[in-house]
């Protein structure tokens, strides 16, 4: 990698030469002085434009250099540490970008590249990223503050974490309980109500940083409703709903942890005496 202190030293040795020059009094002299400070000057303009190429890492880091080869999985290049000439490569994986001087003719024809106007190569370094998988438990109790009824619950989430997806579907098991609003039970002609129902829907995770996830859940609800009027007579009714859920959870990197959850829900239901409802849910577990 030609540098900063190598060009200043080279301008440094001109400088001297120069002084020298001004000093001599025989022609001799002055020609040798004057081949040296030419070939430094070549030398220098050699250094300043072999350096023509850059390579962005990763992390941020530049190297200035001339690239020679780019293959599927490396960049070779050269560069210059002083006066001396070095070769090295460095993996696509530890790379962003590069950029070619307009004169080059280096092509890289790999899936992983995205070229732009200015000569500028945008890496996809997504493929050369190994693949991991960690199975996540979650325990969790939450409750529930609607504005019809409140409510706890209590969860269980499996699911796959992967490094190369922001996207987990677990599996969730879970029974919950509520109670309706006296309010908002007194409107209908009931006295009583015993509702037993199932849900099934998906409510994945979605990674936001490494310790948020985004929850969003839609659940389709079938249960059975035994009602009870002020007459001591009982009917049933078969019901359906349609539950989605917004949320934010903090899930710890570690492999034990407690995890906190704030979720928005919602419900419409065919239900005689529990037709909708909105509210909030606070969930609390453990990650093990």
């Amino acid at each position: 990698m030609w540098t900063y202190s190598g060009n200043r030293r080279s301008i440094a040795y001109i400088y001297s030469l120069v002084a020298i020059l001004g000093n001599c009094k025989h022609s001799n002299d002055k020609q040798k002085y004057m081949r040296l400070i030419v070939l430094t000057l070549l030398s220098l303009i050699t250094f300043t434009s072999y350096s023509q190429d850059l390579i962005i890492l990763r992390n941020g880091e530049q190297i200035d250099c001339k690239i020679t080869k780019v293959d599927s999985a490396i960049i070779h290049y050269d560069f210059y540490k002083g006066e001396r000439k070095l070769s090295s490569y460095v993996a696509k994986d530890n790379i962003h970008s590069y950029k070619l001087n307009t004169s080059d003719n280096i092509p890289d024809n790999s899936s992983d590249v995205l070229q732009i106007p200015d000569n500028t190569v945008i890496i996809d370094t997504t493929k050369y990223v190994k693949e991991t998988n960690k199975w996540i438990n979650l325990i969790t109790y939450s409750q529930r503050y609607g504005l019809h009824a409140d409510g706890w619950s209590v969860q269980y989430y499996g699911y796959n974490l992967r490094n190369t997806s922001k996207w987990s579907i677990p599996i969730l098991f879970g029974i919950e309980g509520f109670t309706i609003h006296t309010d908002y039970f007194s409107q209908f002609d009931y006295q009583s109500v015993n509702m037993s129902y199932f849900m099934a829907g998906i409510s994945p995770f979605y990674k936001l940083s490494e310790y948020f996830f985004l929850n969003i859940g839609a659940n389709i609800i079938f249960g059975e409703e035994t009602l009870t009027d002020f007459y001591a007579t009982e009917s049933s009714n078969t019901f359906f709903g349609f539950s989605p859920s917004q949320g934010i959870y903090f899930i710890p990197k570690s492999k034990v942890g407690i995890t906190l959850g704030l979720s928005v829900y919602e419900k419409l239901l065919s239900s005689e005496v529990y037709k909708n409802d909105i509210g909030i849910k606070l969930e609390i577990g453990i990650k093990f």
